[in-house]
């Protein structure tokens, strides 16, 4: 029975200390500046919405061609506007009303001749439905666009 009672008052003694550190140390930290700075350590720029921070430019225009043909341009530049030749640039099409049902990519994207950091691909989507196009930037800088646009039956 003494081993129950002191077992049962070390154990409430424990309990009530580590209580009182607990609301002493709630009462003296502020939360903001730690919370801030572990935010910017911790997030990797791809948790970043889709251009935001990144270094380079896109402009996207996607065009539907008749039947199921897509053609997608995309001029790529610096955040200084100096246009991005030679670089690896891919596009994805995805539809919107079945995401990752009928997604097509990577599909590479070519660079025009005579147009520095212009690009352009085609490609045939499966169905008649609204897709988003997302073109990417691989190398040199990283960078990423969307677009719509509505392939029709007609």
């Amino acid at each position: 029975m003494t081993f129950r009672r002191g077992f049962l008052y070390g154990t409430a003694a424990g309990l009530t200390a580590a209580l009182a550190i607990a609301l002493i140390a709630f009462l003296v930290t502020d939360p903001a500046p730690a919370a801030s700075a572990g935010r910017q350590a911790t997030r990797p720029p791809a948790a970043q919405p889709a251009g935001a921070g990144l270094p380079v430019g896109i402009d996207v225009k996607a065009r539907h061609r008749g039947g199921l043909k897509v053609t997608v341009t995309a001029r790529a530049s610096t955040k200084t506007y100096d246009p991005l030749s030679r670089a690896s640039v891919v596009m994805y099409a995805d539809m919107v009303a079945m995401p990752m049902a009928h997604r097509l990519g990577p599909i590479p994207m070519t660079e025009v001749a005579g147009k520095p950091g212009h690009y352009t691909a085609e490609t045939q989507v499966p169905m008649v439905g609204e897709y988003d196009i997302q073109v990417s930037v691989q190398r040199p800088l990283p960078g990423e666009a969307h677009t719509r646009v509505e392939v029709g039956a007609g």
